[in-house]
This record gives structure tokens, sequence and C-alpha cells, in this order.
């Protein structure tokens, strides 16, 4: 596995630029409940306490959707080969450690909180570049959304996934957060091989009209218009389950509900829909699934 080791020398300009960080996010973890480390075998989850780890759950970031994934990195993004963008300031990131490695922090695995109450006056989530989440906020209050999720390549489908999953839901438990919420995306701006589980998601999974994410924005792909007069036994709904993205498999079983609309961004080389998940329902209805690692 290669995971991926961040170590700096800081100029004056960065050390101003890690002083935000480390004061909107590090430290803003400390009115609120945050789990403990855990290990399970070489791996660490815990929340990320130095900016030096920050910066590696960036570098991955980079590596996975850019070089992987195929999006376009803006120039800043390239000359430091990170993902980076205004919420990474305010944000918790959950990251995982390969303790093997010899030089730390080696971060194979990571996930990035952004709590409600965290948010500058006039700042809104990622989310809200293209969703209008009024209506959630509104209706629940506090709220918490995940973002940026990635595995190192060599590590998916096992215990990274596990350890990110579980210290998430401890979290929102510990800290009774009413509802979690971000997006959810699929490989690919061309939209035809997303079609059937895009069916499947807004058949089954979408959000009723008082609480759904509304588009910000008019260039989208109108699910109601697509799939608003079709029978569901036009699907094939076996085919469409194969396609559905290990994350968000999870977030279906625990209730998650969708937008009605869907967003291309090239950047990330996605298609994208709004979800949003009411917690307190989570936990009555899946209290095995959502406990301390």
């Amino acid at each position: 596995m290669t995971a991926t080791v961040i170590t700096t020398e800081a100029s004056a300009d960065d050390a101003v630029n890690d002083n935000v960080l480390r004061t909107k996010g590090i430290h803003a973890l400390d009115k609120l409940q945050s789990p403990s480390a855990t290990s399970a075998g070489p791996y660490t989850v815990r929340f990320a306490q130095t900016i030096d780890e920050i910066k590696a759950a960036q570098a991955l970031r980079y590596r996975i959707f850019y070089r992987e994934k195929g999006g376009n990195p803006s120039a800043d993004m390239q000359a430091e080969q990170r993902d980076m963008d205004e919420w990474d300031e305010g944000g918790f990131h959950i990251v995982v450690l390969d303790t093997r490695a010899e030089q730390q922090p080696a971060v194979v695995g990571t996930l990035r909180l952004f709590y409600s109450e965290c948010l500058e006056p006039d700042q809104n989530f990622y989310t809200e570049e293209t969703f209008d989440l009024n209506r959630l906020k509104k209706h629940f209050g506090r709220s918490l959304e995940l973002s940026r999720f990635c595995i190192d390549p060599d590590g998916r489908g096992g215990v990274i996934l596990m350890l990110i999953w579980k210290y998430a839901m401890s979290f929102i438990q510990d800290n009774n957060i009413p509802v979690m919420l971000g997006c959810a995306s699929f490989t690919g701006t061309d939209v035809t091989p997303h079609l059937p589980i895009m069916q499947y998601l807004y058949q089954h999974h979408l959000a009723e009209k008082s609480l759904r994410p509304e588009p910000k924005i008019n260039d989208y792909i109108d699910l109601n218009a697509l799939y608003g007069t079709l029978d569901k036994s036009s699907a094939d709904w076996e085919e469409a389950q194969k396609s559905i993205p290990t994350l968000l498999r999870g977030y279906l079983k625990l209730g998650a509900k969708i937008s009605d609309a869907a967003i291309i961004d090239p950047a990330f080389n996605t298609v994208y829909v709004s979800i949003y998940v009411e917690t307190q329902s989570m936990l009555k209805t899946n209290p095995n699934l959502v406990t301390h690692v």
C-alpha cells in the first residue's frame, strides 16, 4: 500500500495558513465529544491532530480524485499536489494512519466532517455550492456535512472503510447531531452509465418534498423529467444495485434520501446527487450499525 506522507518546512505564509487550520478545525473539537483513537491491526483511526496530518489527507485526496479518477485540479492544487478548499480550515478530518510506515503521518484513508456550528456567518456548506439546503437546515437546526471521502486503492473493501464509518457514526451519536448530509458521486461526467442507479435512487430513496434539496444552478439533470412517469417494473433493480458505490450503499442502509436533481462536475469528473440521513431515525432503526469503534 502506498501511504500518503507529507512533511513540511513552513514558510511565513504557510505559518499563517497553518494557524488558521489549527484554530478553526483542530481546536473546534475541544467543545465537542470526540471518539477515542482506535486501532485495528496496523491501522489507527482518529481526528487529525496536526497540520501535517491534514496535509497528508489532502495529498491522498489529490492522488485519488485527480490522478486516479481523472479530475481537473486547479493550478494551486497541481503545484502543491494536494486537494484543497475553504472547508478544510474549519473541518474535522478523520484520518486512518498506517503505523507500519517509516515516515509519519502515513494517511491511507480520510473523511472530512463539517459541523454547522463551525460555519462562518457568511459561509455555507460545500454542498450548498450547487444545492439549496435551507429547508433541511431550518427543520433540523444543527447538521453535519460529510465529504472528501477516499481510501488508498490497496486498502479498499476492508478494515479502513469500517474504521472511518464507525468513527464518523460514533461522533454523530456522541454529539446528538440530528442530520448528516453531503453528496453521492459517480465517476465520469457521461450520465448514461449511471442512469439505472439514478432511477433506482429516484424511485426508492427520493426525499420528501418538504425537505428535498433543490438545485441552485441552471445546468442540472432533472430526475423528475427522466423517471417521474416510469413504472418501477421498468428498471433492472438487480443490475442497478451492483453499481452502487460502497459508501453510498452504507448510507442507503441507514435510510438516506436523495435530491431529484443530479449535477455534472467536470472538476472532479463525476455526476452527483445531494443526499441526507436523519440520524435519530437511523439510530432507532439500525442500532447495531451505529456502534463505537
